[in-house]
């Protein structure tokens, strides 16, 4: 048998057998050839097409070989030349180019460009290498990333097939053979601070040295339920009147990109209550915006989660949860609080529906009633 495809330099014709019959194939010049050598895979007739094969490599070594197949084939002999496919980022490029219209910018970046990065580190990028690149995955990031990736990709190649980019799709049920642990699953889902770990968080960046620049942002994430993006860009120009009026935000990931209107609304009104007055009078207005960086510009949420965020919690010795928690223990503790799903919704930018679906049945202990009989 031949030896790998893998293992073989560009440039190098390797001997290859294809349903039983040889075959020589190379690269020249970003394409791939084939040349069916018209015999069966047996160790007589790889010495029989072994001159032919040295011909193609010499020219090949000499610059002489122009792309013509005819001088290394028999008459009757058949010759293909395979157009050349789209690298793996050449055909994750144009499918994000096609899903742009069709999404926020916020979640092009914050999901396809995050898939995109890790797809430019991998070191295979031919689609036939479809099953080097699952294990390349596998081995380089946790299975619910893998799992995630590989189902992204599943879809990018059946959309690739639809507009006539490839002919078959490599990726096709992959994602399925994945099992996510279980201490992996959900981990988007809600698990709300306690109030004793929401002061401990609070008094954590206070007292640090380094991030007590971000507890005045900390501390207003948890007394609105806001999300990040929408306390990030919030400037002095939108608290007026006894109320926050959220109308932008920034693109989570995108240094100091803002854009106008928020995730599920073009603006939203949130009563200033004495907490929040207390927290925004404490603030000097020095800036344009709110919360800014120490810089004075957009804060670099990845920054902030990666390091600031993640430190506190340690020192404090809290279970490590996702910043975006804060809007559930705002939101889970409204709810236990009394205001209604409706208001809630209002105050924080979701639909009653949402509320209904993720927080109302798990804000609040169910007692069972006792009858007289």
């Amino acid at each position: 048998m031949g030896t790998r495809a893998a293992k073989v330099p560009k440039g190098t014709v390797n001997v290859i057998a294809s349903n039983g019959r040889l075959q020589a194939r190379w690269y020249w010049q970003g394409k791939r050839y084939y040349l069916s050598l018209g015999v069966t895979d047996t160790p007589k007739n790889r010495r029989l097409v072994a001159g032919r094969v040295a011909q193609i490599q010499r020219d090949l070594d000499y610059g002489e070989f122009t792309g013509d197949l005819s001088k290394y084939k028999p008459q009757a002999v058949g010759v293909r030349v395979t157009p050349r496919h789209p690298s793996l980022m050449e055909l994750w490029t144009k499918f994000v180019d096609y899903k742009k219209p069709q999404l926020a910018v916020s979640t092009i970046h914050k999901i396809y460009g995050r898939y995109g990065d890790l797809l430019s580190r991998c070191p295979y990028q031919e689609l036939e290498k479809s099953t080097e690149i699952r294990e390349w995955v596998l081995n380089t990031q946790p299975p619910i990333t893998a799992k995630r990736l590989l189902q992204h990709l599943g879809a990018c190649c059946k959309w690739a097939v639809q507009s006539g980019l490839i002919p078959s799709n490599p990726f096709q049920g992959m994602a399925s053979s994945i099992t996510i642990p279980k201490g992996e699953r959900g981990g988007d889902e809600i698990d709300p601070f306690t109030p004793d770990e929401r002061a401990a968080i609070i008094a954590g960046f206070e007292n640090s040295q380094y991030y007590r620049h971000y507890a005045p942002l900390v501390r207003f994430l948890f007394l609105t339920g806001c999300r990040p993006g929408e306390a990030l860009a919030l400037e002095w120009g939108h608290v007026t009147d006894g109320f926050i009026h959220f109308q932008q935000a920034s693109i989570v990931g995108q240094s100091n990109t803002i854009k106008p209107g928020l995730k599920t609304q073009s603006n939203r009104k949130f009563p200033i209550n004495r907490q929040l007055q207390e927290l925004l009078d404490s603030i000097p207005r020095v800036h344009n915006l709110v919360f800014p960086s120490p810089g004075g510009k957009v804060v670099n949420w990845g920054n902030f989660r990666n390091k600031g965020w993640v430190t506190v919690l340690k020192n404090a010795g809290i279970r490590f949860r996702k910043p975006y928690q804060t809007r559930h223990t705002f939101i889970t503790e409204a709810l236990r609080r009394g205001l209604s799903v409706q208001d809630v919704a209002k105050l924080v930018g979701n639909s009653p529906q949402v509320i209904y679906a993720h927080y109302a049945g798990a804000s609040r202990d169910l007692q069972v009633p006792e009858f007289e009989l």
